[in-house]
């Protein structure tokens, strides 16, 4: 797949940045002959196999990290530069490697999640690709106390026609997006289809005694923040995308400006070191969202939002399993579950928001 022209753009901006840092350093290079050698003999210490290893070399160049690749015996090979858009285009080129076999009706999209709110624990659910039903494995009056894989049928009047209820709707929508990136996310940022998710800043007061329906519309988001948090809900609540639609999805962040690489590898929800692009909002409540990919393969890997006023909170989630399968309970290669294990419950009388896998 080649590379849009707006993202080479913002590419070769932030290389010029980096060798202009370069040039800097090389001009210094006599009287920080010393620091040098220190730092080239940490790295040889270091022994870090495939990893990140991150070094801060000016202010201008904030978003660029250093990675080091090592062989036997600790000795780390070439140092490479690497920012946001190239990283980006990394999560692209491994998305458009996606199978792209859109499942059959009656199967099932199976996920495996660790969510975290006031607590953190495992979430296995099953999504049947038309919508018609849900699954998820847990303890109702139907089961008689035992756990077992509860699947109810989806009430089409409860839907709030958003992204991620259905997930051959999803799929159906998501296949008719342009796959150039800039186009890409002006159509995003303007369907309200994807405005399920909300930026903190741009999600309108409503007044002291008043609770937002998350049916209600959202504005078009039109700021950065708004369209980065729109971009990450898609990711996150759409396990299953055309693999060219998944990796524009990676390119339209790169667009985006106001993404830095944290400069450490940060733990996800399911406590696995990740590569992550965060994002500050700047509003009253400082929050902050992040983005977490593999650090060896760029695959995602799932979110954490951060706000830090009054009345503050952490959410976060990691998707750790998905696939596509023929029944509920069943995992990718597994065998088909005991029908015994497979209790229908009554649906829920309320859908107060969309639950993502």
């Amino acid at each position: 797949m080649n590379t849009p022209t707006g993202f080479k753009e913002r590419l070769g901006a932030e290389l010029a940045i980096l060798e202009k840092a370069r040039a800097e350093r090389a001009a210094d290079e006599t009287s920080r002959h010393g620091q040098e050698a220190a730092a080239r003999r940490i790295f040889r210490r270091t022994g870090v196999r495939r990893g990140i290893a991150f070094a801060g070399l000016t202010a201008a160049v904030a978003t660029t990290f250093v990675a080091a690749s090592g062989g036997p015996g600790g000795q780390s090979g070439p140092v490479r530069a690497v920012t946001v858009a190239q990283v980006l285009d990394a999560a692209a080129l491994g998305a458009a490697k996606g199978s792209g076999r859109e499942p059959g009706p009656r199967q099932w999209v199976y996920t495996k999640t660790v969510v975290c709110e006031s607590t953190c624990g495992p979430r296995t659910s099953w999504a049947r690709y038309d919508g018609a039903q849900a699954a998820s494995v847990g303890k109702a009056p139907e089961s008689q106390g035992r756990t077992a894989v509860l699947v109810s049928e989806n009430i089409e009047f409860l839907r709030l026609g958003k992204i991620g209820e259905d997930p051959q709707k999803t799929w159906r929508v998501l296949s008719q997006l342009p796959t150039e990136p800039g186009e890409l996310l002006a159509r995003v940022s303007k369907d309200p289809y994807f405005a399920a998710g909300y930026a903190p800043h741009t999600r309108p007061d409503p007044g002291p005694n008043k609770m937002h329906d998350f049916g209600d519309e959202l504005p078009e988001a039109a700021a950065p923040g708004a369209r980065f948090a729109r971009i990450l809900y898609i990711l996150r609540v759409a396990p299953n995308i055309p693999p060219e639609i998944n990796a524009a999805l990676y390119r339209a962040l790169a667009l985006i400006p106001g993404a830095e690489l944290v400069d450490t590898l940060m733990k996800d929800a399911a406590g696995r070191p990740s590569l992550t692009i965060s994002f500050a909002f700047h509003d009253r409540n400082n929050t902050v969202e992040y983005l977490h990919l593999n650090p060896e393969t760029y695959a995602y890997r799932g979110l954490r939002r951060e706000s830090h006023g009054p009345g503050g909170y952490t959410e976060s989630y990691a998707r750790t399993a998905t696939g596509i399968v023929d029944h509920p309970g069943q995992v990718p290669g597994g065998p088909v579950p005991d029908p015994s294990d497979i209790v229908m419950i009554e649906p829920p009388i309320v859908h107060t928001r969309p639950v993502g896998p």
